[in-house]
């Protein structure tokens, strides 16, 4: 294959917008990591762990909003690209995944590294594409370029998400030292022009006549990186019109004025025992997934009617099992729409129960011994301002959403909710630090998903603005805490999976600073040095993971008393 034409498709790459390569090392894929390593307006990465490399490269697509690169070997270097992609595309964050492949007449043909890499994501992925073996004629060439520039403006166009270019390889792929190297500004590039998505004018008044009836209305705002401008016609809409607005943490709502950011803690009792009053006539949500369960079940258990509103649907979801209308538009511009006050007792009753339930977890968790519960809220609650909240699966989520954060403080919350898996956790929160190196990142994580992610530091590039909240249990806790699992006889071997593994030698391996709390003296001695220390660091709290289950189940109960 000629190296030029590898070259310019790193040039179509830079011109498109990326900006950045996350390359995992191999020899099938020499021509496109030259390629891309020696552009000069490419910042390439090397990570050697592609499964790392893919959510380091998921972490820096959604820290900027733009697409990233991952570039690696064939074989099954590519499908450990999977959960990252399978992220990526629940989370509608945009990247592009370029594999290198065997030549197609060797496929099946019991030769190393090759496998079946067509299509390889299934429908994990936007689209797919695949280069041609032979590019020697200039509609080969052609070709290769029009898809170059299609699956990167895919990546970008509608609703965001990963796509999929596989290009196989025939020796020899390195080139000569003599050979010059170029990359040719005139490549071949197709602009794209997406206009906005606006109601018509019949539209605008059919929506506002079913309003009318509407008493009680509430909006719900799921995961989702918001703008600024919609942030701020929501909170104004919401006040101007008396309607609350269910914000858990990951939806990063908390700081509007009439949000409910403790829905998981009130929805708790009302599962049992709601009112009519209590129940909203219409829920209007924006976004995607939310992190409570139990405002989750609720609502699927009382609501009747839910819209939907985004710019573009890629299918149909109705968690609710309530969905009565998709509203295809700019979420900002539908708000100007809606013309319909909410009853002012409904939004009082629903910010009585958040103040209820906040001054409700504040008395619990101050009077009650050391655990990774109580400190964590500490810690969450003396994070500087304008720092961004990274919080892991399992546990660690649900632990911050009961906890939840004061308004004001202008803290940024991520979390790896397409999936919900616990893989890539510290990955992607090391891709939003390496990509922001002026903010400061905490991780909050348990210790399953910790060390299960453990390569994720394993690679030359700094993150000293990065430091991590690591609750050791020695195990899944979580399923303690979990109806089913915790009634098994089998819990402890199968479900927990009891670790011994602590993370000083992690930190010795990775020159990280290492702090370790195990008692509340211990705590208090090291928490404000943790979170003001100037390097990478890690606090290691240490518990009983039978103490946090009985801490826990002591505070839910005080929760429905």
């Amino acid at each position: 294959m000629q190296q030029d034409i590898i070259n310019y498709i790193a040039e179509i790459c830079h011109q498109q917008g990326i900006e950045k390569a996350i390359i995992s090392p191999g020899s099938r894929n020499a021509p496109l990591t030259l390629a891309f390593a020696r552009h000069p307006k490419i910042q390439c990465f090397s990570i050697s762990d592609e499964r790392s490399a893919a959510f380091i490269g998921v972490g820096m697509a959604q820290a900027e909003g733009n697409p990233v690169a991952l570039i690696c070997t064939s074989g099954s270097a590519s499908l450990n690209y999977a959960p990252a992609v399978a992220e990526a595309y629940f989370q509608e964050i945009p990247l592009v995944v370029i594999t290198a492949d065997r030549p197609p007449e060797w496929i099946d043909q019991w030769d190393g590294q090759t496998i079946r890499q067509e299509n390889i994501y299934g429908k994990h992925i936007k689209n797919s594409y695949n280069i041609a073996i032979d590019l020697s004629h200039a509609d080969a060439k052609w070709q290769t370029y029009r898809i170059i520039n299609e699956a990167i403006l895919e990546s970008k166009s509608g609703i965001n998400g990963p796509v999929h270019i596989n290009i196989p390889f025939r020796e020899p792929f390195y080139p000569e030292q003599t050979k010059n190297w170029n990359y040719d500004s005139n490549v071949k590039i197709i602009k794209s022009v997406i206009g906005e998505k606006c109601l018509t004018k019949s539209q605008i008044e059919k929506l506002q006549q079913e309003l009318k009836s509407k008493e009680k209305i509430a909006f719900l705002l799921g995961q989702d990186d918001y703008h600024k401008d919609f942030l701020d016609a929501l909170n104004q809409v919401s006040k101007k019109l008396n309607i609350p607005v269910f914000a858990d943490i990951i939806s990063n709502g908390y700081q509007l004025n009439n949000a409910i950011n403790l829905p998981d803690s009130i929805c708790m009792k009302m599962l049992k025992d709601s009112k009519e009053e209590e129940i909203p006539d219409l829920i209007i949500s924006f976004g995607k997934s939310i992190i409570s369960k139990n405002l989750k079940l609720f609502l699927r258990k009382n609501v009747k009617e839910q819209w939907q509103v985004r710019a573009h649907h890629a299918f149909i979801a109705d968690p609710f099992q309530s969905l009565t209308g998709q509203v295809e538009t700019e979420p900002t511009a539908f708000l100007e729409h809606i013309n319909k006050s909410s009853s002012a007792e409904f939004l009082k009753l629903w910010q009585d129960k958040n103040l209820q339930a906040e001054s409700k977890t504040q008395s619990f968790l101050a009077n009650q011994a050391f655990s990774e519960f109580s400190a964590l809220q500490e810690l969450m609650k003396n994070l500087p301002a304008g720092s961004h909240l990274h919080l892991a699966n399992s546990l660690s989520v649900r632990y911050a959403n009961y906890i939840g954060l004061k308004s004001q403080r202008d803290i940024k919350v991520w979390a790896n909710r397409g999936t919900s898996g616990i893989d890539g956790s510290t990955s992607t929160a090391i891709g939003h630090a390496i990509a922001h190196p002026d903010q400061s990142h905490f991780l909050i994580t348990g210790d399953v998903a910790f060390f299960y992610d453990r390569n994720a530091f394993w690679h030359k590039y700094p993150y000293p603005n990065l430091k991590i909240i690591l609750l050791n249990n020695h195990g899944g806790s979580i399923f303690r805490m979990i109806k089913g699992p915790k009634e098994q006889a089998e819990l402890e071997e199968f479900f927990e999976t009891e670790q011994r593994l602590e993370a000083k030698s992690l930190c010795s391996e990775f020159g990280i600073a290492h702090f370790s709390a195990h008692n509340l003296e211990s705590f208090n001695t090291i928490r404000d040095k943790f979170v003001h220390y100037p390097h990478s660091a890690i606090i290691e709290i240490k518990t009983d993971s039978k103490t946090n289950q009985k801490i826990f189940e002591d505070f839910k109960n005080q929760l429905i008393s």
